[in-house]
């Protein structure tokens, strides 16, 4: 990518991440601060994605105002721009991984063992972006067991880092 689509990039990027962040803040300080009962406010679940989500909103102003000094924000959209856009390889990994974080997050967690949709998830994700690397033979020789173990694996360790060491139960 070009310094100056970059700099367009970085100014809608930004833009987003800003959005985002105040967000995380605002839902941050809806949380339950447990001060009925006498807890430190320190303890106050909030408080971890609250930091995050000033500490991502700073990172977001600071980019916003690079992509500006840049001329970021001269975006010269038209249909052609956009459709070439769409047409990219990385927009449709960009959307295609989206779309399957959403289908984890809306579909899958909560409905079903944790331990389960992250294995799922992890798999699926694998699988979609190493078929179309190579061919069926190897794919189904090589990656995919090696899919599965890294799936297990990973969901094992996620799921014990949350459970035993951030005591937090999972659904």
């Amino acid at each position: 990518m070009q310094r100056q689509n970059m700099s367009k990039a970085d100014f809608v990027t930004s833009i987003f991440l800003l959005l985002f962040s105040l967000a995380i803040i605002a839902l941050s300080l809806r949380m339950p601060r447990f001060e009925s009962v006498g807890a430190s406010p320190y303890s106050a679940p909030g408080i971890v994605p609250g930091l995050l989500g000033v500490v991502l909103a700073l990172l977001s102003l600071i980019l916003l105002i690079r992509s500006i000094i840049r001329s970021g924000y001269k975006l010269n959209l038209n249909v052609r721009v956009v459709r070439a856009y769409f047409q990219e390889a990385s927009t449709k990994r960009f959307f295609l991984t989206l779309g399957l974080c959403l289908f984890y997050a809306v579909f899958l967690v909560g409905k079903i063992s944790y331990f389960i949709a992250t294995v799922l998830y992890i798999f699926v994700f694998i699988a979609t972006f190493e078929w179309p690397k190579r061919d069926r033979q190897q794919v189904l020789k090589k990656a995919m067991p090696t899919a599965v173990a890294e799936a297990v694996f990973l969901s094992a360790a996620v799921s014990m880092a949350f459970r035993y060491l951030f005591l937090v139960k999972l659904p």
